[in-house]
């Protein structure tokens, strides 16, 4: 159990894991299910792997960079994270924060409106992040 332990320590210091991450990590160095169990029970009692706090700060990143929802659920299930949830507000910051930067002389309505959707954004989220767009409320 050393050896996993030490492993999955060592792969920490470098950056956070989500817990299936790390089980993948450790089960394809080979060691064995029953060692890999009490190794993700040992960091998550001295709280080194959470997957509530990563998930909330790998959202807020994402969000910021201007990814849709879409694309974030679909990174998270990847990484084993199965129910992420989002309000319509944060939804709606990453679509101005991402026309912002995108759309800075041209501002066609239909353009506008493809490139959001394209990138996973709900329709009525479209709709309020183009109208205040144009308008210049962003």
């Amino acid at each position: 159990m050393e050896k996993a332990r030490s492993y999955a320590l060592r792969l920490l210091s470098k950056r956070d894991y989500f817990e299936e991450e790390l089980r993948r990590k450790l089960f394809l160095k080979g060691f064995p299910e029953e060692e890999i169990d009490q190794t993700v029970e040992y960091l998550k009692k001295e709280n080194l792997i959470n997957d509530e706090k990563l998930t909330e700060r790998y959202k807020e990143i994402n969000l910021q960079k201007g990814k849709s929802p879409l694309y974030i659920k679909s990174k998270l299930y990847k990484k084993g994270i199965k129910d992420v949830d989002f309000s319509y507000e944060e939804e709606l910051d990453a679509a101005l924060y991402l026309l912002k930067f995108k759309y800075k002389k041209e501002k066609k309505y239909p353009d506008i409106v493809k490139f959001l959707k394209n990138r996973g954004f709900s329709y009525p989220v479209i709709q309020e992040a183009v109208n205040k767009f144009l308008n210049g409320e962003e």
